[in-house]
């Protein structure tokens, strides 16, 4: 099922049971009288339904959470794309998988983790945008109900019974720790969180990463299907490329490995082919889709450097210390880095449609993303502004001429 058809599903049929749900969550709540105070007792179900990033960015709240209520089954309710990205994590007892490719499937798989997660103690929505995650939380019957709000409160209270502001110009890692903090949990170091991943990623790396003494560098230029406007095109990669080794020429003799999926596959090879009629004699292999995800991210962590857009091999990367050339545009990376610490380069350049995401229902430039090509053109302020949109009914006067 498209990204599309499932933000309508969530609107309509999330916004509807809402209406209907809450005047009996109100009636229950009057009746009941539950205790709500902020202890949890025998299990802690966290949902997260998109964003492999983001659970990476949410590891050290998580991890925490797991280190001060050991005893407690956390249990993660996702989507099967998700997956992955949570048993690379190590710190979840029990994984729920949503499916999402037919109205179906969506149905079914919900109610089956419907199931799993009834009556849960405390329940961790880290959904900020969606409707049905705010259905599904109170359908649980979870004791205490913790989510987040932005600008209105309205429809999200009193269906949970927690709720924490979420600015969405604020760094996203702080409301995370802000939902755990509530329960009484410390935030995990970067070291106890390093040190857990790449235990779970050991010996995964592929044989060609292996080499020791190499100048490796990981490049990861695909994302989800988020957003796809954060990625550069194959030519303006070579453009990036020829800056870089315009400024270091040692650049290449290092080994340069492309990593994602089997859809990121078409564009590294496109961008591959121009490097090389660039540098005929350049070290570079396409392993998009060639590997499993832990085999991609053990790959990362063997490498000394990774260049990329933001996406969740970008987050992985951090967190295992490397050295980090990042290009910014749809997405803020003052929402989505966590201060580390660390030597890198976050390449950002603010104009006035950007950030996009999550702001707006559509991107704007309708996917012509000009943040992202003002990295290596520079624009003027009459071009940009030209560049900004214009939603009409009506024909423009250029498409009347």
């Amino acid at each position: 099922m498209k990204l599309e058809a499932q933000k309508i599903i969530d609107r309509v049929v999330g916004g509807t049971m809402l209406v209907v749900l809450k005047p009996f969550v109100v009636a229950l709540g009057f009746v009941l009288r539950r205790d709500h105070e902020l202890k949890p007792g025998r299990d802690i179900t966290v949902l997260k339904m998109l964003g492999g990033g983001s659970l990476v960015i949410a590891l050290p709240a998580l991890l925490g959470l797991r280190k001060k209520y050991p005893d407690a089954r956390l249990r993660l309710v996702t989507t099967g794309g998700i997956v992955p990205f949570a048993e690379t994590l190590g710190v979840f007892d029990e994984i729920v998988a949503i499916e999402q490719g037919s109205l179906f499937s969506l149905a079914w798989s919900g109610a089956r983790a419907l199931a799993r997660a009834f009556r849960s103690d405390t329940f961790l929505d880290l959904e900020v945008y969606s409707k049905l995650t705010t259905v599904f939380s109170v359908l649980t019957c979870s004791r205490n109900r913790l989510g987040f709000y932005l600008e209105s409160v309205v429809w999200r209270r009193p269906i949970h019974t927690h709720l924490i502001f979420f600015n969405r110009s604020a760094p996203v890692h702080l409301f995370y720790e802000r939902m755990t903090g509530l329960l009484g949990a410390q935030l995990a170091s970067h070291e106890d969180c390093r040190a857990l991943v790449l235990e779970q990623v050991r010996d995964r790396a592929p044989a060609l990463v292996r080499e020791p003494g190499q100048r490796r560098i990981a490049l990861g230029t695909g994302c989800s299907l988020l957003s796809r406007e954060r990625m550069f095109t194959a030519e303006e990669w070579l453009e990036v490329f020829r800056r870089r080794v315009k400024a270091d020429r040692t650049l290449l003799e290092a080994q340069f490995l492309f990593l994602g999926g089997k859809e990121d596959a078409p564009l590294a090879e496109r961008i591959l082919s121009l490097l090389r009629i660039e540098w005929p004699g350049i070290r570079i292999v396409n392993l998009c889709g060639r590997l499993k995800l832990r085999e991609s991210i053990a790959a990362v962590a063997a490498a000394g450097e990774f260049w990329g857009i933001d996406s969740s091999l970008l987050h992985y990367a951090r967190l295992f210390g490397l050295y980090t050339v990042s290009y910014w545009g749809p997405t803020s990376p003052e929402a989505l880095l966590k201060p580390y610490g660390l030597k890198e380069e976050v390449h950002y350049r603010k104009i006035p449609c950007s950030p996009c995401v999550h702001v707006a229902e559509f991107p704007p430039c309708a996917g012509r993303n000009v943040c992202m090509t003002s990295h290596l053109r520079e624009f003027t302020d009459d071009e940009i502004r030209a560049r900004l949109p214009v939603i009409s009914n009506l024909p423009l006067p250029s498409e009347l001429a």
